[in-house]
């Protein structure tokens, strides 16, 4: 990765990144924050569009992140309810 930014190290919590709401609207933040440890580096890559409805933000376990729809299917559903007596 080039040109890449550590944001907020400290000696009591993982890095972050905060984006601030609109000024007018007050002064709270979202953000991102790294777990306080980690094996590995890990970075993962925004899919280029936003997804659907009832979609949600999944991995391929290579850090591309990509959306796709959430739960299980009906046919999954109808599978475990036979199988787990449900």
């Amino acid at each position: 990765m080039t040109k890449a930014i550590t944001l907020a190290r400290s000696v009591s919590a993982g890095g972050a990144i905060r984006l601030a709401e609109l000024a007018a609207n007050g002064n709270n933040t979202a953000g991102l924050r790294a777990p306080d440890a980690l094996s590995n580096d890990i970075t993962w890559k925004l899919p280029i569009q936003d997804g659907q409805v009832n979609q949600a933000l999944i991995t391929d376990g290579s850090g591309n992140l990509s959306f796709a729809n959430a739960g299980i299917s009906a046919g999954k559903a109808i599978a475990m309810a036979i199988v787990f007596g449900g």
